[in-house]
């Protein structure tokens, strides 16, 4: 759908992800740094061996319903905390389970049930917060309230790119379309500022309660070493793309240093420049391989004047255009490649990289431990750095790379000093499993312990929305 406005039901989402103020595991997110010579974006399903667990079981209804409730309704009660009609849209659309609805993973009434589960969870940490006496500071409403007002300023900007050429009052038109926009969910400006703080003041109220369960946990070496000894008995029989997986995991701050490399492997950085491209008539991307000859020409020259390794990268900065290589993480640590990883990066990359580093290297029959064909083997160029590093050149279908040799991997249990980088890596990961562990049990207790009414009748009225809730100008 192509959505002329930014819906008031999932506008306030990013801004909660984008302050942290995701609590008690409900919207984990990761920052993926992006790698040119990474594969294009994935649009099918995500590969997931079951759908996940149901854990909802509906209450009995403490209202009969309403189908014509608006966003200031109350769906949910825990004690003196209510979640509003409001509250369930920003949930609903920034659910952890989100993409198992989108790709049609789960039904509508499966998804709901799952997203009133989380806010269950939600409400059971607040209450208990509110029991322990967890309190918001007037600091920090205030600093809420700020941010509320500067993220309605930002709205009522992105609206002007929606209203038509020729307008004389831009910002007015724009005011009156998110106005308008507000209204479909029973919603004025007023309101809606109210209901976001107020989300946000119960998120903040749940991440400060869980502040304090983490500071109660504590993991001493010898518990990291319980879990490394654990971690070793099937690190082995892991297999390369989980070691890369784990590894990039590691670097993006969403995983633990692997325990273990399964195979001998090693990384590289590149020199990467895009082909200029166009579009056909039938709408397929062409590249000009031709399109940067001088470039080349120039970068060569170069690299084989360079005294060694920080030479080139210092010449990566200067013509490099992998954004991958202006991330500290991978510029330090490069990107890893074995034979297995063949048809894991753009057709061309592992080949030549395999080459330089092993002399004389072609793609298994097989194509490497992927299901896909293995791709034909491209012409390589071979340079030699003045310290007699090499560096090989290779065109893939989107532009031209330098590679050279970073790191190297040896098969075998990972090399670490207690105290340092890894090993706290470890200490981190036995910590959020001892926190996990905790969280279960206390949610077990949570739940003998309150009582939550949920108006169900209501939010399956009312979500998802109807297929006409979004307005698309192109179907005008």
């Amino acid at each position: 759908m192509n959505f002329r406005k930014i819906k008031t039901t999932a506008a306030l989402m990013g801004f909660v992800l984008a302050f942290g103020l995701t609590g008690c595991r409900l919207t984990p997110e990761a920052n993926v740094p992006v790698d040119e010579t990474a594969p294009a974006e994935v649009t099918a399903a995500p590969e997931v061996s079951e759908q996940p667990d149901i854990t909802y079981e509906p209450e009995a209804t403490a209202w009969p319903g309403n189908e014509q409730a608006d966003g200031k309704s109350v769906i949910m009660r825990c004690g003196d905390t209510e979640f509003m009609l409001y509250d369930f849209g920003q949930a609903f659309y920034s659910s952890q389970y989100l993409q198992y609805y989108m790709y049609g993973m789960v039904t509508p009434d499966q998804y709901c049930d799952m997203v009133i589960d989380e806010l269950k969870g939600l409400m059971y940490m607040v209450a208990a917060a509110k029991d322990a006496g967890i309190e918001l500071t007037q600091d920090e409403i205030d600093e809420i309230d700020s941010n509320i007002a500067d993220y309605v300023e930002q709205v009522k900007v992105s609206y002007r790119d929606y209203v038509e050429e020729g307008v004389d009052d831009v910002e007015a038109a724009a005011l009156a379309m998110l106005e308008e926009d507000l209204a479909q969910d029973g919603l004025d400006l007023d309101s809606f500022v109210v209901l976001a703080a107020n989300n946000l003041r119960i998120h903040k109220i749940a991440e400060k309660y869980y502040e304090t369960l983490q500071e109660s946990v504590s993991v001493s070496d010898d518990d990291v070493r319980t879990y490394l000894d654990e971690k070793l008995e099937t690190a082995p029989d892991e297999s390369v793309s989980d070691f890369v997986a784990d590894m990039n995991g590691y670097y993006e701050g969403s995983a633990p240093y692997p325990v273990y490399i399964v195979d001998d492997c090693f990384s590289v950085n590149h020199i990467y420049m895009g082909f200029e491209s166009s579009t056909d008539d039938e709408g397929n991307i062409v590249y000009d391989t031709a399109s940067r000859a001088e470039d080349e020409a120039e970068v060569e020259a170069k690299i084989e004047e360079a005294a060694d390794y920080d030479a080139f990268m210092e010449l990566e900065t200067v013509y490099g255009e992998d954004p991958g290589m202006d991330s500290e993480t991978y510029r330090e640590n490069g990107y890893i490649i074995h034979g297995d990883l063949v048809n894991d990066y753009f057709a061309g990359f592992v080949y030549a990289a395999m080459n330089l580093h092993e002399g004389e290297w072609s793609v298994p029959v097989d194509g490497g431990a992927s299901d896909e064909p293995a791709p034909a083997e491209p012409e390589l160029a071979f340079f030699t750095l003045k310290d007699g590093t090499r560096v090989v050149k290779v065109c893939t279908e989107s532009g031209v790379h330098y590679i050279i040799v970073n790191k190297e991997y040896k098969r075998g249990p990972v090399k670490y000093t207690v105290g340092d980088e890894i090993w706290e890596s470890w200490r981190d990961a036995a910590t959020e499993t001892r926190m996990s562990d905790l969280y279960d049990t206390l949610s077990e207790e949570w739940r003998g312990q309150y009582s939550i009414d949920t108006d169900v009748f209501t939010i399956k009225a009312h979500y998802p929305p109807a297929d006409d809730y979004y307005e698309d100008p192109d179907s005008k």
